[in-house]
């Protein structure tokens, strides 16, 4: 199986006006109303970020892209071979995800994952708000970020069956942070989860299935700073300072959105080329990447006084 890339991700929300005002004015992205929610578009595609309104703020699912329906109907008889159950998309599925073919199934997790192909392109051409230009194309979709709870069975599941490639690792105390590839972004996808002795007995610290981040990716730096500096004159708190990344050497900030949960904003990101020789780095920053000392918005009086 040969996944193109993340196409789009799908969330539960009740903070459907916040969300708005969010993507519009921190990320830069154009919102279109739906029958249940919102659509964000970050480029040609017709839509990337699905928002469905709920009394819940959750992860919904993650739609993995094939290059056309032999494709998807070649992963739909491989992961049927290995037990994994999947379901074919019936035609109301298939018009509010805007594509041609899809077929769902879920991670040892319980992440909802959606494979398909054949997404809509728009022909009105994609403005921002804000005038952000993101990186996309044969990149796909930025990356999400997940807690897991069985770190082995999730990296077998990825690497083993839906044919994710290692960039690299990150140890952090007990937990490992695993970074994947599908295309020459550097990770489209990575999971934290515990790794310890198997004698021991591991404290629950971890909510398996969690969406930690997602990340989007702009084309110029100065675009980072400027949502950067939106975000303290009252946008969105910030969750992690400008910083620059150890392994995929971006330089970007993390935001929390209505949600509660985090959005990383960056640029520069190197890239992969197969073959590739994953290592493993001891810390996921170079530098910066701090946790505020105080809330943001105050911050930002201190700092515009």
């Amino acid at each position: 199986m040969q996944l193109s890339g993340l196409g789009y991700f799908g969330l539960r929300t009740g903070r459907i006006d916040q969300w708005r005002a969010f993507a519009e004015n921190v990320l830069g992205a154009q919102v279109r109303t739906t029958e249940d929610g919102l659509r964000l578009r970050v480029d040609e595609r017709g839509w990337r970020i699905a928002l469905h309104e709920s009394d819940t703020e959750e992860f919904g699912y993650v739609g993995w892209e094939l290059p056309g329906p032999a494709e998807l109907e070649a992963a739909a008889a491989e992961l049927e071979a290995a037990g994994v159950a999947v379901k074919y998309a019936d035609e109301e599925l298939l018009r509010r995800r805007d594509v041609l073919g899809l077929l769902q199934l879920e991670d040892p997790n319980g992440i909802r994952i959606e494979l398909f192909h054949g997404a809509r392109t728009a022909t009105a051409p994609f403005v921002s708000p804000t005038g952000a230009r993101f990186v996309t194309g044969d990149q796909g979709l930025g990356h999400v970020v997940f807690n897991v709870d069985d770190y082995d069975a999730t990296f077998r599941f990825y690497t083993e069956l839906l044919g994710f490639k290692v960039s690299d690792f990150c140890d952090l105390g007990r937990k490992r942070i695993a970074f994947l590839h599908t295309n020459p972004r550097h990770h489209s996808l990575a999971f934290a989860g515990l790794v310890v002795d198997p004698e021991r007995k591991p404290k629950k610290d971890i909510d398996p299935g969690e969406l930690f981040h997602f990340m989007l990716e702009v084309d110029d730096y100065d675009t980072v700073g400027h949502a950067y500096d939106r975000c303290l004159d009252g946008g969105a708190p910030i969750a992690l300072t400008i910083g620059r990344h150890s392994n995929d050497k971006m330089l970007s900030f993390y935001a929390i959105t209505p949600s509660g949960f985090e959005v990383e904003y960056g640029y520069g990101a190197i890239t992969v080329s197969d073959p590739w020789v994953a290592t493993r780095v001891d810390g996921t920053s170079l530098w910066g990447h701090h946790r505020p000392p105080r809330p943001a918005q105050n911050a930002a009086e201190g700092d515009r006084s």
